[in-house]
């Protein structure tokens, strides 16, 4: 019978045991909250701060959680899977501090419980690994909603399994990108159709609305959603239109703003979207390399960003989720990491 790892001496397990009995002893960092150490904020002074850094996390090990002592021993012997973001394009974190994350370059979805040091890779209900999962929302029961622009498909994760199972829905969809959920139903962005489809969460189709054009309601390769949870209205970046459309929970237009350009506000390729608890808006510009804020109107109240690997600092980011804590999530897609900040308010 073949052997499955090399035979070591007494003298080397007992090292290698030593040293991961010293590594499990004492993991790096304890979580998100604890990061919070650099003094790095937006505005810069003496404007007030509104915006600041909190960390970055590019893996397990960021977050305080380390493989167990058999899983460090089989890796460090026979090689074995590192924890780490490849090239993540969407985030969402649960009220229980479970930190979903979308990742195409790996085809899976990492999930990171950060209260119990546990971390897991989402695959299919057969074993199979995803081809693309681009966008994640947040349902009831904190239900975690996946779409694949590859497979066109829509899948479900809960809390208790390691298996993404796929919602049945009542009509094909056409490259599904951004999800959202409001109340009772989920709102999906159907790309290629330039449209946004609405279904129930059984997966049926309610409604739909929009075409491709460049009108008001009307999409050019739309590509991510969200959901005001006060005012149920929806935001929609309308990408090849260079511009953010509002509607209202049943797809009427409000308003839109945007243009294309290389200027300070310009939206020459925007991505992810959402709002904070005051209604701003956060845009991300995957062109730009940079996170926009803007009032509902569409006037410009921050811009942060440029291109390059250190805090606020991006290279095509993607997809953006804030929490009810004020944390604010951002997938850096070709920095492999996500960038965690913190909206002030009217602190300080």
């Amino acid at each position: 019978m073949a052997r499955i790892f090399p035979i070591l001496s007494k003298a080397a397990l007992f090292l290698i045991a030593g040293a991961l009995l010293a590594s499990c002893a004492s993991p790096p960092g304890s979580g998100i909250q604890e990061a919070e150490k650099q003094n790095i904020a937006w505005p810069q002074p003496p404007g007030k701060a509104r915006i600041r850094f909190v960390n970055e996390i590019s893996g397990a090990a960021d977050l305080g959680i380390r493989p167990g002592f058999w899983s460090q021993l089989v890796g460090l012997i026979a090689g074995g899977e590192e924890h780490r973001l490849i090239r993540p394009t969407a985030v969402v974190m649960t009220p229980e501090e479970i930190l979903y994350v979308a990742d195409p370059g790996s085809r899976t979805v990492h999930r990171f419980d950060i209260r119990r040091k546990k971390y897991e890779t989402v695959r299919l209900k057969d074993g199979a690994a995803f081809r693309s999962p681009i966008a994640l929302a947040i349902g009831p029961g904190n239900r975690v909603y996946v779409s694949d622009s590859a497979l066109n498909q829509i899948f479900l994760i809960t809390d208790d399994t390691k298996y993404a199972v796929p919602l049945q829905t009542t009509i094909e969809l056409d490259q599904p990108t951004g999800l959202t959920l409001d109340n009772e139903r989920l709102y999906v962005v159907n790309t290629l159709r330039h449209e946004i489809l609405v279904f129930d969460l059984e997966g049926q189709l309610l409604f739909r609305f929009g075409s491709r054009g460049a009108g008001k309601g009307e999409f050019n390769y739309p590509t991510m959603i969200w959901s005001e949870p006060s005012t149920r209205r929806l935001w929609v970046t309308d990408s090849l239109n260079f511009r953010i459309q509002q509607f209202d929970e049943n797809g009427r237009f409000i308003s839109a703003f945007g243009r294309p350009g290389d200027a300070t506000g310009d939206l020459p390729r925007p991505k992810g979207i959402a709002t904070d608890r005051h209604g701003n808006l956060y845009v991300l510009d995957s062109l730009h390399n940079s996170m926009q804020i803007f009032n509902p109107a569409g006037e410009l109240l921050l811009y942060i960003g440029e291109q390059g690997h250190g805090p606020g600092q991006f290279w095509l980011p993607t997809g953006i989720f804030i929490d009810d804590k004020n944390r604010i999530f951002v997938a850096d897609s070709f920095n492999s990491r996500v960038q965690v900040f913190r909206y002030l308010g009217d602190e300080r």
